[in-house]
């Protein structure tokens, strides 16, 4: 990549807590790959992969642009031996002034395409891209403080959905009444599959997203929507809550979510305290 198609800014270095966020989520997820079931770590790979490798083709009017080289390079750093390699190559980049968004959705995005049709082609094991979408999606969880929105509602508000396929809906419903008791503004999403739910959660301008489980049986269904949620809306806080939570609660700690709540009280209490500190 040539420094004219490089759109430089201030340069800025990760921070120690980004650094810490990395090693943490990039160790989380690689924990959580080795308990859940290998057919749902295959879905959750190629959710990684189609989440954002499709932001490539929405940003055709920026001028910023990647060397095939240079992308494979960030393919095979994220699939090697050495769990730093892609996230340095971030950093280098940072340094010299790209832009957070243009690696967000140029660099990032087209190695996540490259890394998806090395798959097909099998030129990487499904271990190899297990690891390499883990570590790509813990580089996004580290820079997700620089996409904050710069306008926070003024108005207390939230979205509450059941994950896709939740049949037990009654405690949602209750849940979005109690807070609106309490003076949030709820807007409630059940009944919709996982990009439905995608899409209205990715339109909305609220930053905080509860989601109810009902038990281990949602924890499929979970995990693909949080992987799409961290892609898509960086920005947003994510909250599960439901009944027997407790139960699932080493998983979803693997999760890398803002809040797990074991009851409705205690999401609200937290979820009040998260907004006062925006």
């Amino acid at each position: 990549m040539s420094g004219e198609e490089r759109l430089l800014t201030e340069c800025v270095l990760p921070t120690p807590a980004e650094r810490d966020i990395y090693r943490r989520s990039e160790a989380n997820i690689r924990r959580l790959s080795e308990i859940l079931p290998e057919d749902l770590v295959i879905d959750l790979a190629r959710e990684v992969i189609l989440r954002v490798a499709s932001k490539e083709n929405s940003l055709s009017h920026i001028s910023y642009t990647v060397d095939e080289e240079d992308i494979k390079a960030l393919c095979l750093a994220v699939v090697s031996d050495d769990e730093t390699a892609g996230a340095r190559i971030i950093s280098d980049l940072r340094a010299v002034g790209v832009r957070p968004e243009d690696i967000y959705l140029r660099q990032l995005a087209a190695a996540a395409r490259m890394l998806g049709e090395m798959w097909v082609k099998d030129e990487l094991t499904f271990s190899q891209v297990t690891v390499g979408t883990g570590r790509m999606f813990a580089i996004m969880r580290s820079m997700r403080h620089l996409f904050e929105p710069s306008k926070p509602a003024q108005d207390k508000t939230a979205i509450f959905a059941a994950v896709p396929g939740e049949d037990h809906t009654l405690g949602v419903h209750m849940a979005a009444d109690f807070f609106r008791k309490e003076g949030w503004q709820i807007a409630l999403k059940v009944g919709m599959d996982h990009d439905q739910l995608v899409a209205e959660i990715k339109q909305a301008p609220t930053g905080i997203v509860g989601l109810s489980i009902s038990g281990e049986h949602s924890i499929e269904a979970l995990s693909r929507l949080v992987v799409a949620l961290r892609i898509t809306c960086p920005h947003a806080k994510l909250i599960v809550s439901g009944s027997n939570v407790e139960e699932v609660e080493p998983i979803l700690s693997l999760m890398g979510l803002d809040v797990i709540a074991a009851s409705v009280e205690d999401a609200q209490e937290q979820m009040t305290a998260m907004w006062n500190s925006d």
